[in-house]
């Protein structure tokens, strides 16, 4: 496109790119000559910031596909409950989409997205014109493009992950194209695939894209990053909802009459997947990259518990592998941080201050989890509660008084009364979630939670009428323990993780028992992960029939397949992964069409507040709400699209 080629970029606002800096945008105006934009190297850097502009929103939870899924729940008052433009990844799981007007449209804009087609526009404006920008180095000038086709992949991908197949703007249509250029049509789900590895392995093989970045450009794509965001797209193009789909999609075609999924499981996709994902470990490892592991000094609340708890140590690790920013185990984080203005998962997770109960701001206190999540993590043992013989699952409801030994210590309340539910759970459990009569880390203290009604802090009341958490539960994960309230400079942010390093040997367990079977390879890559949290070796404890209900499940393909997808589910609980693993996985009907469930938040006492209720229905249709709808207006104004099944 040439320069004197006019572009409209009215929906974009301020650029952004790093947790550290603020870019003035592309286009300051409606309208602009394109190559004014590239005159020289400060404006090719506002241009390359706006080409990031477009990722999708991980931070704001009423901007984010997070909220998909069945780990959490918000408000359940009319005013958000019935409103469309907020917690709109909830509305997703009730039904409420369609495509007159798409929720979390990123196709083409709308419903609190932007669209990644217009970001890859963008992206293909700066290819076309980085090559005139007289004061960039020829090597800035190369990884910067690097870095755009890896974002523009990354695009591409999100887009496939959503809709299936798609059309691939390999480059922006001109001016003067005709009307047979325009209509694009939807290409194949193989094609869609191999476009996006063909553009990162361009990136990556180029020798252009830097190895890893200062960290005054922390959240700039280099080689760890496109390495593991390949390693993610292959694994997702191995699994069975792209990989032989015949079952939901065998009459799903193009306007030309092409089946847009492939019919036929392929079984070397897998071994691809695998390949890619131990290259994207050995490169990040190579490079410093490790599991976190909290080597600081103890709070100042902490001291006495770090010396006599079993678990704290435990804790601390996945508590702070989370919110420490840019620590070690971080591969690529949302940088795109809103410092200043609330919305985020940290503000509507955290509670009420102690010190300030009535203030609301920064300390939203009514997006908590699902009563499935308290039940999703394993026992002490390091394995379900329901397979774990020395648990007792059918009076795990029961109330009981919480004992006054090292294991819960500093995580429980000694002496209080709570549900078997509880106690003897793993570290992570404690780390992450939030529960009636448990200790949270926020606000700079230790705070001795109680969630039953006119309880303070963390239960529903007079004073928090909307503002709680409907289930009684909690999550920690997000929240800081030195984060405050009131201002945004007491807020401590941290760049929300998209990809980590535990996630990489999770991706490597579950790719080589898929294409290999059960081996020492799969159990070692997750005790690392189980090593961190206390938890003991998968074939130690899989293999013991004074604990495990099944011993020998890790012996097979299928057993071992259900505990690393339990594995994964626990690990990155509440980071945006597991709507879109459970669908790659086909298992939609078994996890998104029950209620969400949680405690009786009106109850006073232990005996009324632990009743287990229905709190809202969810709703899912299969197939059909596997792929999200093409807008309307799209179809009707392009004759060769075809709408996804169902819509």
């Amino acid at each position: 496109m040439k320069s004197k080629i006019i572009i409209f970029l009215f929906l974009l606002s301020t650029a952004f790119l790093l947790t550290r800096c603020n870019y003035l945008d592309i286009v300051p105006d409606n309208t602009v000559e394109v190559g004014s934009l590239f005159e020289n190297r400060d404006k090719a850097l506002s241009a390359l910031s706006t080409c990031y502009r477009y990722m999708p929103n991980y931070e704001k939870l009423h901007q984010s596909m997070s909220l998909a899924g069945d780990e959490w729940v918000g408000r359940l008052d009319a005013g958000v409950a019935n409103s469309r433009t907020n917690t709109r990844g909830e509305k997703l799981m009730r039904g409420w989409n369609n495509s007159n007007d798409p929720i979390l449209n990123y196709w083409a804009g709308g419903g609190g997205a932007s669209s990644l087609y217009q970001g890859i526009r963008i992206c293909n404006i700066f290819f076309q014109n980085i090559e005139n920008v007289p004061d960039l180095t020829p090597q800035e000038r190369e990884d910067w493009t690097a870095q755009v086709k890896v974002l523009k992949a990354y695009y591409h991908y999100y887009l496939i992950r959503l809709y299936g197949p798609i059309v691939i703007a390999d480059q922006n249509l001109e001016p003067f194209s005709t009307i047979e250029e325009v209509r694009q049509e939807r290409q194949s789900v193989d094609s869609c695939f191999n476009y996006v590895i063909k553009l990162i392995d361009e990136a990556i093989s180029g020798g252009n894209l830097a190895q890893e970045r200062e960290v005054a450009y922390y959240g700039q794509i280099d080689q760890q990053i496109a390495r593991a965001i390949k390693a993610e797209v292959l694994l997702t193009r191995a699994s069975p909802l792209f990989n032989g789909n015949s079952e939901y999609y065998s009459n799903f075609k193009g306007k030309n009459g092409e089946l847009l999924f492939p019919m036929e499981n392929d079984p070397e996709k897998w071994k691809e997947a695998l390949d890619a994902i131990q290259d994207a470990i050995t490169y990040a490892e190579a490079h410093g990259k490790k599991l976190y592991q909290y080597e600081g000094q103890p709070k100042f609340w902490d001291v006495e518990n770090f010396q006599k708890s079993e678990i704290i140590q435990y804790a601390y690790n996945e508590r702070f592998s989370i919110v420490e920013p840019w620590n070690s185990e971080l591969i690529w984080g949302y940088s795109g941080l809103d410092f200043t203005g609330q919305g985020g998962f940290a503000h509507a997770t955290n509670m009420r201050s102690v010190a300030q109960p009535t203030t609301a701001t920064f300390a939203w206190q009514w997006l908590g989890a699902d009563y499935r999540m308290a039940e999703l993590f394993y026992s002490k043992n390091g394995v379900p509660i329901e397979d774990d013989k020395t648990y007792d699952y059918e009076n795990r409801l029961q109330i009981t008084t919480i004992p006054d030994d090292n294991y819960h210590k500093g995580y429980m309340q000694v002496g209080q009364r709570t549900v078997n539910l509880h106690l003897n759970r793993e570290p992570r459990f404690y780390a992450w979630l939030t529960v009636d009569r448990c200790v949270w880390r926020t606000h700079d203290i230790a705070n001795d939670v109680k969630m039953r009604y006119n309880e303070f802090p963390g239960g529903r009341g007079s004073q928090h009428t909307t503002d709680f958490y409907w289930t009684g539960i909690g999550v920690k994960k997000m929240v800081h323990p030195e984060s405050g309230t009131g201002h945004w400079a007491r807020v401590v942010k941290f760049p929300y993780p998209i990809l980590r390093l535990s996630d990489l040997y999770l991706m490597y367990a579950e790719a080589y028992n898929e294409y290999n079977g059960p081996n020492q390879a799969v159990y070692d890559a997750l005790n690392k992960i189980r090593s961190r949290g206390g938890l003991k070796p998968i074939e130690e404890v899989w293999s013991n029939p004074e604990i495990v209900k099944n011993p020998g499940k890790h012996l097979t393909k299928e057993g071992l397949r259900e505990i690393i997808h339990r594995e994964r589910s626990i690990e990155l609980s509440f980071e945006g992964k597991r709507y879109f693993d459970v669908l790659r996985w086909k298992e939609a009907s078994r996890y998104f069409t029950s209620p969400m469930k949680g405690w009786n938040t009106t109850g006073v006492d232990p005996e009324q507040f632990y009743i287990l209720m229905t709190l809202q229905p969810r709703v899912w249709q299969t197939p059909r709400d596997y792929l999200m709808p093409i807008p309307l207006w799209d179809l009707n104004r392009n004759p060769n699209l075809v709408q996804n099944p169902g819509w």
